[in-house]
């Protein structure tokens, strides 16, 4: 991919990040001063707050978004992997507006303290995950050695080797656990699990597999 087609890339989901915050301030306005701010693992109100907290989530990530892509600028590689931060700028825009408009959502329900939210969207985080790791698995053992993307161990960053068997490792995990949990997500909807707990667990346990297990591995490998 051409330099200038990731400029546009970065571009576009600043802009939509940008454009995000600003819709989330004007639908924040339209709420009352105080909304629900805190569910518990049955939905069930137990904490208001301001209705600005529902600006953490894209202020933040505009924040972060801007920090990650000033700092890939100055990486020395990044020529080389940018297909892969064409794919992390596109899913992270998508994700962050998705979770940016479920938390305000939530916030516009009506319900008190010690009520129960009706809808259930907890489903939505385990299949959201699947999905995204599914994508990514495909693309992580395309990464090429750098210090911004990948699994930056200090075994990967001086074996290129090494790197590279971590790398297509962590690619299979990702597809396996992001296609398991993808699947447990719409069973435990089907079977009618409303526990938030439940599906916090199993996105988080996959996640922690993703992420230490080629940590773990890369060390096994740091002499090849």
């Amino acid at each position: 991919m051409k330099l200038d087609t990731f400029k546009k890339i970065v571009i576009a989901s600043l802009s939509a990040a940008v454009l995000n915050l600003i819709a989330a301030i004007g639908y924040i306005l339209t709420l009352p001063e105080q909304v629900p701010t805190h569910f518990d693992d049955k939905l069930v109100c137990n904490g208001y707050g301001s209705r600005w907290t529902g600006l953490l989530m894209p202020a933040g990530f505009l924040i972060m978004f801007g920090l990650t892509l000033l700092i890939y600028s100055f990486s020395k590689n990044k020529q080389k992997n940018l297909h892969i931060m064409r794919l992390v700028a596109l899913l992270c825009t998508a994700i962050f507006v998705v979770v940016t408009w479920f938390v305000l959502f939530m916030m516009r329900s009506d319900v008190k303290l010690g009520e129960v939210l009706s809808k259930q969207f907890w489903w939505v985080f385990p299949v959201l995950y699947g999905a995204v790791f599914l994508i990514i698995g495909n693309y992580l053992p395309t990464v090429r050695q750098n210090k911004v993307l990948g699994y930056r161990t200090p075994w990967t960053l001086n074996n290129t080797q090494c790197w590279k068997l971590t790398h297509q490792l962590a690619g299979k995990l990702a597809v396996i656990t992001g296609l398991l949990t993808l699947i447990a997500g719409l069973v435990m909807k089907a079977a009618g699990v409303e526990s938030m707990a439940a599906y916090m667990v199993i996105t988080f346990a996959s996640l922690a597999v993703v992420v230490l297990v080629p940590m773990v591995y890369s060390s096994f490998h740091r002499a090849d």
